[in-house]
């Protein structure tokens, strides 16, 4: 057995020394061996998976260039460390598939932090918070009719969700009496209240507010007591890529650029 032992230490000795003789490369990674963000550097090419239309975190001009509060963070993330972006537009309920199937490194997306997602991606730091909110049609019924948050939990009453998001499962664990009706966009869920197909719709308070500048309508909302942290992701082995994003996240937050993306999407 000792002899075995011998033969295998002296067999790795043998191979260190000849890479070294030969000037090859030794690599080194971190404790759990992932080298992720190596491997993305080393590719030269950063795939992040988001969905355009969700304002004002994603979205795409007239020519189909992105812009975005995401998505500058992203653009300046790749910029720095001298890596191009490539973002693939991808459905909310498909981001998490996507990034398992390895059809890009990241999501970026303002996706929320909950605890069933947390069980299949790692988060990064959060890089926002909103609020879960319901929007309505600013008529003095609907004033009347529906004073807080709770009240949209009514027989009758029609609510309008975007199908994956974070809205759509809080409003799965409360709601006993309205009628939920999902849709595959935001601009779906919107337009069904605009349209009077239902009473409200559910997304987060910027959303909304951006979406009443856009449309130009003017909304009756009522907050939830429900906030949700907005955050990258990464897959769960991927701990490396995402303690690089999380530093640069801090640099970014320290160095005023954060505050400074942030004015161009927020007042």
């Amino acid at each position: 057995m000792w002899r075995v032992l011998f033969m295998k230490k002296l067999f790795s000795f043998t191979i260190m020394i000849l890479l070294i003789n030969l000037n090859l490369p030794i690599y080194s990674q971190n404790k759990s061996g992932d080298n992720s963000f190596e491997r993305v550097q080393k590719l030269g090419t950063l795939k992040v998976c988001s969905q355009a239309g969700f304002i004002p975190f994603e979205m795409k001009d007239n020519k189909g260039n992105w812009k975005g509060f995401d998505v500058d963070i992203m653009t300046e993330f790749a910029k720095q460390n001298s890596i191009k972006l490539q973002l693939i537009d991808t459905t909310l309920d498909g981001l998490i598939p996507a990034l398992m199937t390895g059809k890009c490194d990241m999501i970026a997306s303002g996706l929320t932090i909950t605890e069933e997602r947390k069980k299949a991606v790692l988060f990064s730091k959060p890089v926002f918070t909103v609020i879960v909110t319901a929007a309505l049609l600013d008529t003095p019924e609907n004033r009347s009719k529906y004073k807080t948050f709770s009240d949209i939990d009514s027989k009758g009453t029609k609510i309008a969700t975007h199908t994956g998001s974070a809205a759509t499962l809080y409003l799965k664990s409360i709601l006993k009496n309205a009628n939920h009706l999902q849709f595959d966009t935001e601009s779906d869920e919107v337009n069904a209240v605009v349209q009077k197909r239902t009473n409200v719709f559910v997304e987060d308070n910027v959303f909304i507010a951006q979406a009443s500048k856009e449309m130009k309508i003017d909304f009756y909302t009522l907050l939830s007591n429900e906030k949700g942290d907005l955050a990258m992701a990464v897959r769960k082995k991927d701990i490396q890529l995402i303690e690089k994003f999380n530093d640069f996240l801090d640099k970014l937050k320290k160095n005023g650029q954060y505050d400074s993306i942030k004015k161009n999407y927020f007042n």
